[in-house]
């Protein structure tokens, strides 16, 4: 049997074949993917997975999910949790956003003359296109992001419930509020990609190796994203899951490599305008507009994007927000499935109200 048939099973199993070639393939009118969809939709040309409608006497009723990848995945990114929610009686459905991995790119929207649109209006688009009327929004890193600024500006009315993983919160939300800027300054990075280099020994000041080698030459290893990204115990114990990463980074935003930088191609979308009335850039908003029964989840080791401390300093401003914090880094769907997937499924099982509606 050729496991990449399989529901869940399909996208794991791209994240270890994807060609680069896949990368915009969306925008041939002609493609049909191995794996999912190509949606043609007014401003984009969106790759998605979809479950389809499961048993509804499951705990999910039938219920949709939908998955909203980081700013370093796409799709794949939720390969070992598609099955979990499938199982459990969800519609489960993820895409490429625009610019990453199979979708189209702005570029293609300023060569057609139309609108690069906006992450809110691409999913609007995409969940009117596939007919779902109300669903979960579960997004991680930039995904969460996206689900912020979504459910501000469309409400409860289309969302059931949010979930937000090792987030930094809405867009802008750090101008705007001096002591979460005061925070990130505290715990920001020095720099974002180191590049790999061979340095005479002893090196030039200010530099100071912290080896005693006697070596006349040092190699400096490159600094990446899976260093910044994933938790120090799965890059100490899980090659084989830290090589899937870095595989589904490769087919993330659509770049150039020049084999330490990565050039963005094409202009990036936006969300919500920063001075639009919905958009939930300050605490007070957040409060406002985030009233969707929502999930917060965190990871120990998450220490250089959206630690705890960090993501519980705004996420308090969401009235009755749970908070869950895992043992991982920045990618908690990837580093530790399981025990993401049983966080979520509770909190979606369990939340005020029940699974009232239809989608």
């Amino acid at each position: 049997m050729n496991t990449c048939k399989l529901l869940g099973a399909a996208l794991a199993c791209l994240a270890t074949s994807l060609p680069a070639t896949a990368a915009r393939e969306c925008e041939n009118p002609h493609v049909r993917p191995q794996v999912g969809v190509c949606a043609a939709l007014p401003t984009a040309e969106l790759w998605y997975f979809d479950t389809g409608a499961p048993d509804r006497r499951g705990h999910g009723r039938g219920e949709t999910v939908i998955f909203l990848h980081a700013a370093s995945g796409n799709a794949d990114a939720f390969g070992h949790n598609i099955e979990a929610f499938r199982e459990a009686g969800y519609r489960v459905i993820a895409y490429d956003r625009k610019n990453v991995g199979r979708s189209s790119n702005t570029l293609q929207d300023d060569a057609l003359g139309r609108s690069r649109g906006t992450t809110v209006q691409d999913l609007e688009d995409l969940v009117n296109h596939l007919g779902v009327e109300r669903f979960h929004l579960v997004g991680v890193a930039a995904g969460a992001q996206v689900a912020l600024q979504y459910v501000a500006a469309k409400g409860p009315q289309r969302v059931r419930s949010l979930v937000l993983a090792a987030s930094l919160g809405p867009p802008g939300l750090a101008a705007n509020e001096p002591t979460l800027a005061a925070l990130e300054s505290n715990i920001t990075l020095p720099f974002e990609v180191f590049c790999p280099m061979t340095i005479s020994n002893p090196p030039p000041a200010p530099l100071r190796l912290l080896s005693n080698t006697t070596a006349a030459a040092v190699d400096i290893p490159a600094v990446r994203a899976e260093h910044r990204e994933l938790g120090s115990w799965f890059r100490a114990t899980q090659p084989a899951g830290v090589e899937e990463y870095r595989r589904i980074a490769e087919n993330a935003r659509h770049n150039s490599f020049d084999g330490c930088r990565a050039t963005n191609i094409g202009a990036n979308q936006p969300g919500l305008a920063t001075n639009d009335p919905r958009n939930p850039n300050t605490f007070a908003r957040l409060t406002a507009f985030i009233t969707t029964p929502t999930l917060l989840l965190a990871g120990t080791g998450d220490v250089f994007y959206s630690p705890p401390v960090h993501m519980k300093h705004w996420g308090v401003h969401i009235s009755g927000a749970q908070y869950v914090q895992l043992d991982t880094g920045h990618a908690p769907q990837l580093e530790n499935p399981a025990a993401f997937n049983e966080a979520v499924l509770r909190f979606l099982q369990r939340r005020p109200g029940g699974s009232h509606g239809r989608d």
